[in-house]
């Protein structure tokens, strides 16, 4: 790899470290959704986890996209433009992101949306369902993804 690239995948490690951890928390959590007992705090706790699986991906694309691809979007649709970036890069540049993987990333930002403008406690179970369910096998993908696009950028 470039060595100019070698604290960006530092950097892009230490994203994927926090990632892991809010999913080994997240998996905490796991089991009180088949559960009708589940209480407001525990929605909002696993809603903030799933609201921390999904930025800290972005953060990832950010970092690689400024340092990289030397291109941030701005405005009102940015979190999406970055998720854009990240499958459709600038000409001569290698994608993070395959287009299956920005759709299926792109639940988690309609939650991020969600989430941040409205209340933990009005959070609906089905929601939260579909996103766990689906969460570990896409962060493998995203893992798998990442490690990719380093791979050719040594080559």
């Amino acid at each position: 790899m470039q060595k100019r690239y070698e604290q960006l995948k530092a950097d892009v490690s230490g994203e994927i470290d926090a990632v892991e951890q809010v999913l080994k928390d997240l998996a905490s959590l796991k089991n009180n959704l088949d559960s009708d007992k589940i209480n407001n705090v525990q929605k909002a706790a696993i809603g903030t986890f799933l609201l921390n699986f999904y930025v800290g991906i972005e953060n990832i694309v950010k970092r690689i996209s400024k340092e990289y691809y030397q291109a941030m979007p701005r405005g009102n649709s940015w979190h999406k433009e970055l998720l854009d970036l990240s499958h459709i890069p600038p000409p001569g540049k290698i994608p993070i992101f395959t287009q299956d993987l920005v759709d299926r990333l792109n639940p988690y930002r309609g939650f991020r949306h969600v989430f941040v403008s409205g209340y933990g406690f009005k959070l609906r179970l089905k929601l939260l369902s579909s996103l766990i369910t689906n969460v570990d096998s896409l962060w493998a993908d995203i893992k798998k993804a990442v490690e990719e696009f380093w791979n050719k950028l040594e080559s």
